[in-house]
Parts: structure tokens; C-alpha cells; sequence
């Protein structure tokens, strides 16, 4: 198949029947937790195919135009789909329909099993254990773990937190109160009212690679939920590590930044369990070089 055909292929695939249809059925399945319809699909699309422009420029000769047009979209957009089968095993299934799928339609076999194992290893705790297969991996992993905010939860969720962050004293609302099952989830998400996702590029180190940060950019309400929550709650905890892993890959440093403070992973903190703690900004003393001893220098 010629790229063109690929390109032509991948737009009707999000719109397919067919796939709207098991997306429906996966998304009925999750009822209990935030949105997995196909419009979470397209959003993890959109914002892999961002982040696949901003490393196609810093890395050019890493992605080739059929990875970027077409392996990294349609794993984006497929990525949850076996939740309609097996939502604990969403994965392996959705692997599974994938395949199946694109051979159906006559998809080349090497793009079929590229497109298979960034799905099957989407999860974090997949990231954690096996680490990153791929640049493209990498780009779905940052994608997909980095979408999450209000709009994700359910309408009738989303109308009681609305109500409840208006009861209390200061931050500590009602919303900060578990009154239904995976309230902590629905709280943490319905708290974050605006996130973006920076590649911020060191400039300044022209002679070895590239290297920056990957950052997070969240506006978080502490109404909802405070920040330390959002950074320790399971699924975000871990997601944010997998982001860790794949900004690695392409070795830059995974960074949070919530309401304008940067926040970096140390690994002492919390007495040794590790946790996310504000960057510090230490001031350098005219006529000091960073690089001598009793200098203050940016930590990062």
C-alpha cells in the first residue's frame, strides 16, 4: 500500500462503524470509571500527533513519514479499544482486535504487528516493567498517560464535584470527600481544568544531543483535590513514571508543573519512597561560576 492509501485507510478507520461500535461497548464497560469513548481515542491522537511534530523536528532522521502518518495515529486512536472485551486485559485484547482488524483491510503485516505492540504495551505498569519498545511507543505512552482533566468525567460525576467544591472551608471542600465508588479518580481528574504538554528544548547544549524536559502543564483547582493527591493516586502515580520512561527514551527528563511551580521526581524524598517536590531556584552570585564550589545553581 502506497502511503497515500495507508493515509486514506487511517481516516476512515475513525469513523468506522464497526470500531464506534466497540468503542461504545468498551466505554459501557467503564462506566464506573472517566470516558474511554472514541472521543478519548481522538483526543490521545491529536496530542500524539503534537508531540510526534515537536520530536520529529529535534530527531529528523528518527520517524519516517509512514511511522508518523500512520503507525503513531492508529495506535493512538486504538489503543483502549479492548475494553470492550476485557477491561483488565484491555491490552492483550485490544492487540488482538487490532490485528485482526487491519489484516481484514489488507494492511502490510509489518505495520499490522508495530501498530499490535505499541497496544498491547500501552499500560504503565507494562512501561515499568518492560520499558519503551520504540520512539513510537514512547510518543503513545507520553500521549496517552497525559491526557486527563475535567473533561474526562462523567456528566452526573462532574455535576455533584461541581457542587460540592462550593461546601467547605477554603480548599478543604466536600468534593475532597469519597461519597461514591472511585471518587478519588473522578475527583482527581475533575480537578485539572486545563493540562498541556511542553517539550521544552536545551537550546544551549549545542554539542552533544539534544536534551530538555517533557513537562506537564497542569491548572489544578485544590478545591477538588490537592496536589499531593493528584501525584500519589495510583493510576496517575504510575502513569506519571511511565511518562518518566519514555521521555528517557528520547533523553529528556519527565517534569509536572502545577499552577506555574515546576516539579521534579526525587527519589529521597518522602524519607526514601520517592515523590514529586517543587524545582528549586537557587540564584548564582555575580562573578560565579556555577560550576565552583559555594556557587548557587538552577537544580534540576
Amino acid at each position: 500500500m502506497t502511503l497515500q492509501e495507508l493515509i486514506e485507510f487511517r481516516d476512515r478507520m475513525y469513523r468506522d462503524p464497526e470500531l464506534l461500535a466497540i468503542y461504545e461497548q468498551g466505554d459501557a464497560n467503564s462506566h464506573w470509571q472517566t470516558r474511554h469513548d472514541y472521543q478519548h481515542g481522538d483526543e490521545v491522537t491529536v496530542l500524539a500527533r503534537e508531540l510526534t511534530g515537536h520530536i520529529h523536528r529535534i530527531f529528523p532522521e528518527l520517524l519516517d513519514e509512514v511511522t508518523r502518518e500512520f503507525v503513531i495515529p492508529c495506535a493512538a486512536w486504538l489503543h483502549d479499544i479492548g475494553r470492550a472485551i476485557d477491561i483488565d486485559r484491555h491490552d492483550i485484547e485490544g492487540a488482538r482486535l487490532v490485528n485482526r482488524y487491519l489484516k481484514k483491510h489488507g494492511i502490510p503485516q509489518n505495520l499490522v504487528q508495530r501498530i499490535s505492540r505499541i497496544v498491547v504495551h500501552h499500560r504503565s505498569g507494562s512501561v515499568i516493567k518492560r520499558g519503551i519498545k520504540s520512539p513510537e511507543h514512547a510518543i503513545v505512552v507520553i500521549a496517552d498517560k497525559c491526557i486527563g482533566d475535567e473533561n474526562r468525567v462523567r456528566e452526573d460525576k462532574a455535576f455533584m464535584l461541581n457542587i460540592l467544591k462550593h461546601i467547605g472551608i477554603g480548599k478543604f471542600s466536600l468534593a475532597r470527600r469519597n461519597f461514591w465508588y472511585n471518587a478519588p479518580h473522578d475527583r482527581v481528574n475533575y480537578a485539572i481544568k486545563e493540562a498541556n504538554l511542553l517539550v521544552d528544548v536545551n537550546e544551549a547544549d549545542k554539542a552533544g544531543p539534544p536534551s530538555g524536559e517533557v513537562v506537564l502543564k497542569l491548572r489544578v483547582d485544590e478545591r477538588v483535590a490537592p496536589i499531593e493527591e493528584i501525584v500519589t493516586l495510583d493510576w496517575f502515580a504510575d502513569s506519571f513514571f511511565a511518562c518518566g520512561k519514555a521521555s528517557k527514551y528520547f533523553g529528556f527528563s519527565f517534569r509536572l508543573e502545577f499552577n506555574g511551580v515546576r516539579h521534579m521526581w526525587d527519589k529521597t524524598a518522602r524519607k526514601g519512597h520517592g515523590g514529586w517536590v517543587p524545582m528549586r531556584t537557587m540564584h548564582v552570585p555575580r562573578g560565579c561560576e556555577s560550576h565552583e564550589e559555594g556557587c548557587d545553581e538552577d537544580r534540576s
